[in-house]
């Protein structure tokens, strides 16, 4: 190997070849049925990019849509599939989910709940085999103020820095969705360190 090259094994290959590729639209995503005048609360007052995806502003490569929930590659795959589930509902990160409250414990059971139908639809072996990562990057290590589940499958074919690294669940920065829902279950926050900022 020379140059660069010799990092591959690190980083892995660039994922951009894909057979089920969603093509690259820029459509505004219906906010949940009952927002009605707060329509404004869902999209235009949501400062992320991501609120620029829901509002059609911007382009995104759909996989799934339900009246809570949208489904997209990421732009910058580090896996075979890279999917990001988010909220139509403007929640900044996984510290803005509230303990106790049945409505941010739903949210995160329906976004695992889509994850894994994408799993079973896109990656049937890595599903098959729990070959994949579902994670939440925790603040202020995430990249977008609006919360959203990482999808990756087959977690053994992701570069090492990204599978034990990044993505790596457990971490002070990466914390599973399990984990998630099981702390909100209890009654605890979703994340077990305070917030560094």
């Amino acid at each position: 190997m020379s140059g660069l090259s010799c990092f591959q094994s690190l980083f892995g290959n660039r994922h951009d070849k894909v057979p089920d590729l969603p093509p690259l639209t820029c459509s505004y995503h219906e906010p949940p049925s009952g927002a009605g005048a707060v329509v404004d609360y869902y999209y235009s007052s949501n400062p992320s990019v991501f609120g620029k995806i829901l509002n059609g502003e911007l382009p995104s490569r759909d996989y799934a849509e339900t009246t809570e929930l949208l489904a997209f590659r990421d732009r910058s795959p580090k896996a075979e599939f890279h999917a990001l589930v988010i909220p139509k509902r403007f929640v900044p990160n996984v510290y803005s989910l509230v303990p106790g409250d049945e409505n941010d414990l739903d949210l995160v059971r329906d976004m695992r709940c889509m994850a894994l139908g994408l799993l079973e639809c896109h990656q049937p072996n890595a599903y098959a085999t729990d070959d994949y990562v579902l994670c939440y990057h925790v603040p202020p290590f995430n990249s977008v103020d609006h919360l959203h589940l990482h999808v990756l499958a087959p977690a053994s074919g992701m570069g090492w820095m990204y599978r034990y690294g990044k993505y790596n669940c457990g971490t002070r920065w990466c914390i599973g969705d399990v984990v998630v829902i099981d702390r909100l279950s209890r009654g605890l926050a979703s994340v077990p360190y305070a917030k560094m900022f």
